[in-house]
């Protein structure tokens, strides 16, 4: 397996630092959910939605699954999530 290297690392910090794409993370740490759930949760375009999980996937940040006519996304794994979280818990620490 191949180290990744820091331009890698620097895209991922990049995908988290846009608001609309951290607020389809949030969404997503919860539970899997198609682009009509979220544009709707969101009160986002669909064609914003589909712009920002596209990026998500090309990073591997999210995954797609098809079920019937539609497509359901995910975050990718549990380093995701746990980065997620542990940048969510630090900010709120930092509130106090």
């Amino acid at each position: 397996m191949k180290k990744p290297s820091f331009e890698e690392t620097l895209r991922l910090f990049k995908l988290f630092a846009d608001r609309t794409r951290l607020r389809i993370i949030d969404l997503l740490a919860e539970d899997e959910h198609c682009v009509q759930d979220i544009c709707e949760m969101l009160s986002l375009e669909q064609s914003t939605v589909s712009h920002q999980l596209r990026m998500l996937r090309e990073e591997n940040v999210v995954r797609r699954k098809r079920r019937g006519k539609q497509i359901f996304y995910t975050l990718k794994d549990a380093h995701i999530l746990a980065i997620y979280h542990m940048a969510r818990s630090h900010a709120e620490e930092c509130d106090d």
